[in-house]
């Protein structure tokens, strides 16, 4: 089995669109038509913009040829604190790899490339929320729980 991972551009906007469907419905269970035509419109804005705009980085892994999972890294700075002084974050989001290619290593090469591609953007630190599933790769990989509350607000 030959595993690519290759830096997504505006011409891969609707591959990591599905697949990030793909992954919110994994999580949410089923929704209706419309609200997944809603999300991929969103995402599609998102995607196309932040990929032209460097503000967001992806990657996708291929197996032979087929889609196997994609990530993405969103790039933000904020004043900095003590532990990152530099005040730049990469928030690793989006990782999603197809359930028959799960257990491969995908999203560790897809993670790895991820904090690469952020260091070489100046990201000194950086952050994810997982599932039970996936955070096993993630502390193998040195993330480490962070005990600072979440908070959330949503306006619709």
């Amino acid at each position: 089995m030959n595993i690519t991972y290759h830096k997504a551009t505006i011409d891969d906007v609707f591959i990591l669109v599905e697949n990030r469907i793909l992954f919110a419905l994994e999580l949410a269970g089923p929704q209706n038509e419309e609200a997944i035509l809603l999300l991929r419109k969103q995402m599609t804005q998102y995607f196309s913009k932040a990929t032209t705009e460097n503000s967001c980085i992806s990657f996708i892994a291929k197996c032979d040829g087929m889609v196997a999972g994609i990530g993405s890294c969103h790039l933000r700075e904020m004043p900095g604190n003590f532990k990152n002084p530099s005040g730049k974050w990469g928030y690793i989001m989006n990782m999603y790899t197809v359930p028959k290619y799960r257990r491969m290593g995908i999203c560790k090469g897809i993670l790895n490339s991820l904090v690469e591609e952020g260091k070489k953007n100046g990201i000194t630190a950086f952050d994810l929320h997982a599932t039970k599933e996936g955070e096993k790769v993630y502390v193998k990989e040195g993330f480490i729980h962070h005990i600072e509350p979440t908070l959330r607000k949503f306006i619709l």
